[in-house]
């Protein structure tokens, strides 16, 4: 039998020069631009998914994505990769746990934070 590994969802955080925030993400099934509490975009994720950022647009670069209070939703946090992508790995929560995490991002030399959510589907 062929095992694939974790599923992966890829999260692409896109901004301009001319509208650097709020930033639009999309998870591939949502799109949303975040707003106060992010109440716009919440990403549906399995335990044990693999979760990559990537990003789009006039966004330089992605500096950090870290944990903001509450649970951990992250195994272990997402880290920078070699291709400028941070990749991280879901841990083990039960259905409809819902979590805060951070997103710093550069538009112009100018750094931003957002507050997206996760959601645990399964």
């Amino acid at each position: 039998m062929c095992h694939s590994g974790p599923k992966k969802v890829t999260i692409t955080i896109s901004a301009t020069s001319a509208v650097p925030y709020p930033p639009t993400i999309s998870d591939g099934v949502n799109v949303g631009s975040t707003q106060t509490e992010d109440d716009n975009l919440t990403t549906s994720v399995q335990s044990g998914n693999v979760v990559v950022f990537q990003k789009a647009g006039d966004v330089g670069a992605i500096s950090n994505i870290y944990e903001t209070g509450g649970s951990n939703v992250f195994k272990k946090l997402p880290a920078i990769q070699s291709d400028g992508t941070w990749k991280g790995e879901i841990g083990a929560f039960p259905a409809g746990t819902i979590e805060t995490y951070g997103i710093t991002y550069t538009v112009d030399n100018v750094t931003y934070n957002q507050d997206p959510k996760i959601m645990i589907n399964k």
